[in-house]
């Protein structure tokens, strides 16, 4: 069908065997006497059926939904069919009536407080689609009451609730009572989450200057998650904005035990924290170090900028000739004709001036292109940023943006 992807196609085909099914089960289970319904249901008629099934064929799947939803029964039989056109909905961007459909189904009789739960659950998942969270947010502190697998999907989705609100601290509640009740194999995940709410909480506290405050936000998101590259970012930081640089060098080479890309994010400031703690020989064996092993475009342009400081033009031009020998890339081609650029002849005449810069057209020309580029990309989704983010705007997964890597990046 075209205009539809194979998610669509196979849902489609679930759809179709739910409704054969829910059909089937309509002509054995009724409501009973004392059930009240808001309109009449009856039985799935054969011929409401074929009529559905032409619509969904000729690619009018909303007709086909209307005509299922106006011809099934509604009892437990039917259930999962009328939640599955629920979630159809809500998938195609139908929210509304994805809401009226759960809505419609709490307000019958018959069903057990199990299949009320499942009612619910989905609704609140159309709620969050709709913007509607505060909606949701009582529907799941009502949940949250409960036992079980709906009381762990109830705080799953609260979650989900306070990170799209940006409330961490509510968020980190609802994490810690996540982490009592959940299955032993999603304890690193959630713990992982958490570590990334307390980090929020770390930055927005740094930002108000508040360093004690930020310093417990920041251990009790190591005590979540001790792997977490964030966690050592942030308190490189911190111990650098409160005078204690060997602290902030001990945190700033700590990420590149974590994840090795990401020191060319602290590289700088790691530089600059030897140099205001006075370690001038342990800044020059890390540098020797970095010289022989570092790989990282970013932090080999920052090795090129403090060799040229300290050694000179010739030493930086002739460190970035040899690195990229070693590892083509365009940003220290560009780079390479930047230190080119930095021998004029003041002698020269107008015009030479001129075919000076025309020689640096192909510079500028190359600078614009590189900075159109992403350098960051989620590993897990693909999607590319120009910078860095923790929780990826495209997946909403934390931790999986990471630079990009090839020709252009890393």
């Amino acid at each position: 069908m075209e205009g539809f992807s194979l998610t669509d196609i196979f849902l489609y085909l679930l759809l179709l065997v739910a409704l054969g099914l829910g059909w089937g089960l309509g002509r054995r289970a009724r409501f009973n006497s004392t059930s009240k319904s808001s309109r009449p249901y009856r039985n799935l008629p054969a011929k409401d059926y074929f009529i559905g099934l032409n619509y969904l064929l000729n690619d009018e799947p909303d007709d086909a939904i209307d005509i299922f939803m106006d011809a099934l029964e509604v009892n437990s039989g039917t259930l999962e069919t009328h939640m599955a056109l629920g979630t159809l909905l809500r998938r195609r961007g139908k929210v509304d009536r994805s809401i009226a459909v759960y809505q419609d189904l709490l307000g019958q009789n018959g069903f057990s407080n199990v299949e009320m739960n499942k009612i619910k659950i989905n609704l609140v998942q159309s709620y969050i689609a709709a913007g509607l969270l505060d909606r949701a947010e009582n529907l799941l502190e009502e949940l949250r009451q409960e036992k079980g697998g709906i009381k762990v999907e109830a705080l799953m989705h609260s979650a989900n609730v306070y990170q799209i609100e940006k409330d961490w601290l509510e968020g980190v509640k609802v994490l810690t009572e996540l982490l009592r009740v959940c299955a032993p194999k999603k304890r690193l995940k959630y713990q992982n989450l958490a570590s990334h709410f307390y980090c929020e909480l770390a930055e927005e506290t740094l930002a108000k200057e508040h360093l004690s405050r930020t310093r417990e936000f920041l251990q009790l998101a190591s005590g979540m998650d001790k792997n977490n590259v964030r966690v050592s970012m942030l308190r490189g930081n911190l111990e650098d904005r409160c005078g204690n640089y060997s602290q902030a060098i001990k945190s700033y080479l700590q990420v590149k035990k974590q994840d090795s890309g990401f020191i060319a994010d602290v590289f700088y400031p790691l530089v600059k924290c030897y140099q205001k703690a006075g370690k001038e020989k342990s800044l020059k064996k890390f540098i020797e170090a970095s010289i022989k092993e570092e790989t990282n475009i970013t932090v080999l342009l920052g090795l090129a900028e403090y060799l040229q400081q300290e050694q000179g033009d010739q030493a930086a031009r002739t460190f970035i000739l040899e690195q990229l020998n070693r590892k083509p890339s365009l940003r220290l081609l560009l780079q390479s004709m930047n230190y080119g650029a930095l021998f004029p002849d003041n002698e020269k005449g107008a015009d030479d001036l001129a075919s000076k810069n025309g020689a640096q057209l192909p510079q500028r020309v190359l600078a614009e292109y590189i900075e159109s580029k992403a350098q960051y990309q989620c590993v897990n989704c693909g999607f590319e940023l120009k910078s860095l983010h923790w929780l990826c705007p495209s997946c909403s997964h934390w931790g999986t943006v990471k630079h990009v890597k090839g020709i252009l990046g890393e």
